[in-house]
C-alpha cells in the first residue's frame, strides 16, 4: 500500500480518535484526499482498517470529512433509560409545576437551576430535587421579565439571562441578586447602522453570551430565497460590550411583490435555515442545507475548522410532506379528534397550497457537550419519531450514534424549544409525559 493510502486509513478506534492528518492545501487538498479514500476502498487488502474519518487541512484550516462511524454494533455511549434525576409534578406545590421550561442548567456543586418562562422566574434546587429559591417575575423592571427565553452559566456559577421581549441581558449572582442588566444591541462598526435586532440567545461560550441578531439589509430580494440575514455576536456580561462575529444567510422563504406595491413574506416548507451551537469553549454554525459544520471562534469569527459528510439530501416526497402535516396538525391542536372538523381541513388546505422545497434538510439542530463534543440531530419531519443524534469527536471524527429516552420535548422549530445542556456525562433536558405535562430531568451518559 502506498504512503497516500496509509496515511488516510490511519484511524484509531478510541473516543478522541484523529488518526494522522494529511496535510494539503487548497482545492487540490481536497482532490488528493477524496482519490485517496476511492483508492484505498478500491486496492487495500482486507486486513486495511476501515475508513472513519479522512482528516486535511485547507490554507491552515483542519477539515474532517466523515466516512463511517468508529462505533460498531453495540459499541459507543448509551444513556440511561431511567432519570438520575426528575424535577415536576402534575398538581402539588407551585414550585414543583412547570409550564414552559425554556432551560436548565446545573452549577458545579450538583444544583439546577431552571427558566420558566410562564412564571418568569428562575428557579433553584439542590443536587437532590428540593427547591430552594426563586427569582424574578414579570414585568420590566430591574430582575424582572417580559419574556424570559434563555439562561446559562458564567464565571463563578453567575447566571445569564435573555430577554427576547425587552432584548435585555441580565446578570444574576448564585443566589439569584441581580448583579447588573445590558441592553443588548450592536452599537460599534459597520453593523451598528443596520437594520438589526437581537432575536435570540445561543448559549455561553468562554464566559460570553452569543446572540443572533436579524439583519434585513439595504434591499429585499424577491423569489425563495435566505431573507434576512442573520448576524451573530457575543455580549460580555461584565460590561455589556457586543461584538460582531460573523453574518449568514437565513431562513428560505418566499418573498413576492404585491400588485398594489409592497412586498409579502410567506412560508417556505422545508425551508433550509443556519442552527447554531454553543459549549465548553466551542462555537459551532451548521447550515441545514447540507451535512456541514464551521467551528468559529467566539473572539473575532474567524473559522476554526470544517467537519463534513458527504449525504444527499433526502427528496420531499408527497407522502413525508403528509406524515409531516399530521405532525403540524398534532402540533397546533391538542387533541385534533377533538376539534372541529373544518378547522383541521382548513389546516390542512391552508399548508397544502404553500410552495415547498424538493428536498428536506439535511439537518435538523446541533449541539455543544461539556467536552467539546458535537450532537448531530438529523432532520426529520413533525409527524416523524426523532432519529438518534449523531455525535462527533472535536476533531470532527465520526463516532457514532446515541438515543435519548422518548419524550424530549421538542418544539417543531428548534429556537422555540427548551434548551438542552449536554455535560460531561449527563442530559439535562426537558421531558413530556402523555399528559404534555413537562419535567425536568437529568440522565446519566455511560460513556
Amino acid at each position: 500500500m502506498n504512503s497516500a493510502l496509509a496515511i488516510v486509513h490511519t484511524t484509531r478506534r478510541d473516543n478522541d480518535s484523529t488518526g494522522m492528518k494529511m496535510r494539503t492545501r487548497g482545492p487540490l487538498g481536497s482532490i488528493l484526499a477524496a482519490t485517496a479514500i476511492s483508492m484505498a476502498a478500491a486496492g487495500c487488502d482486507s486486513a486495511s482498517p476501515p475508513v472513519h474519518t479522512a482528516h486535511t487541512d485547507s490554507a491552515g484550516i483542519p477539515i474532517a470529512t466523515a466516512v463511517a462511524p468508529v462505533w460498531g454494533p453495540d459499541e459507543g455511549w448509551t444513556v440511561e433509560s431511567e432519570p438520575l434525576l426528575e424535577i415536576g409534578t402534575v398538581t402539588g406545590a407551585p414550585e414543583y409545576l412547570f409550564t414552559d421550561v425554556v432551560a436548565a442548567v446545573r452549577l458545579s456543586n450538583g444544583d439546577i437551576v431552571v427558566a420558566e418562562r410562564a412564571a418568569s422566574e428562575l428557579r433553584r434546587y439542590d443536587a437532590a430535587g428540593n427547591f430552594l429559591w426563586r427569582a424574578g417575575r414579570s414585568g420590566e423592571g430591574p430582575g424582572e421579565f417580559r419574556s424570559l427565553d434563555f439562561v446559562g452559566i458564567t464565571d463563578g456559577d453567575s447566571l445569564v439571562t435573555y430577554d427576547g421581549a425587552l432584548l435585555r441581558a441580565q446578570l444574576f449572582d448564585p443566589q439569584g441578586g441581580l448583579v447588573r442588566s445590558f441592553r443588548v444591541a450592536v452599537t460599534e462598526g459597520e453593523a451598528a447602522g443596520r437594520a438589526i435586532a437581537a432575536d435570540k440567545a445561543v448559549g455561553i461560550v468562554d464566559g460570553l453570551l452569543v446572540v443572533r441578531f436579524i439583519e434585513s439589509g439595504d434591499e429585499i430580494p424577491t423569489g425563495v430565497v435566505r431573507w434576512p440575514l442573520e448576524r451573530v455576536a457575543t455580549l460580555d456580561p461584565a460590561d455589556g460590550t457586543v461584538r460582531s462575529l460573523i453574518v449568514v444567510p437565513g431562513r428560505e422563504q418566499v418573498v413576492r411583490a404585491r400588485e398594489e406595491g409592497g412586498l409579502s413574506q410567506g412560508t417556505y416548507i422545508f425551508a433550509k435555515e443556519p442552527e447554531y451551537g454553543a459549549a465548553a469553549g466551542r462555537l459551532a454554525v451548521i447550515d441545514t442545507e447540507a451535512w456541514s459544520v464551521r467551528m468559529i471562534s467566539p473572539r473575532d469569527g474567524a473559522t476554526t475548522a470544517v467537519f463534513r459528510r458527504d449525504l444527499a439530501p433526502r427528496e420531499a416526497t408527497g407522502a413525508l410532506f403528509e406524515l409531516h402535516l399530521d405532525g403540524i396538525v398534532e402540533i397546533a391542536f391538542a387533541d385534533p379528534d377533538q376539534t372541529a372538523p373544518e378547522r383541521v381541513d382548513g389546516l390542512r388546505r391552508m399548508w397544502r397550497g404553500m410552495p415547498r422545497a424538493p428536498h428536506l434538510p439535511v439537518l435538523r439542530s446541533i449541539h455543544v457537550d461539556g467536552t467539546g463534543h458535537l450532537w448531530l440531530q438529523p432532520y426529520y419531519v413533525a409527524g416523524a419519531d426523532p432519529p438518534p443524534f449523531e455525535v462527533h469527536a472535536p476533531n470532527g471524527t465520526w463516532l457514532g450514534s446515541v438515543a435519548l429516552p422518548p419524550g424530549l420535548h421538542r418544539a417543531f422549530i428548534q429556537y422555540q424549544a427548551p434548551y438542552m445542556e449536554i455535560g460531561d456525562d449527563y442530559v439535562l433536558g426537558v421531558w413530556t409525559d402523555e399528559l404534555d405535562v413537562q419535567y425536568v430531568r437529568m440522565y446519566r451518559i455511560n460513556k
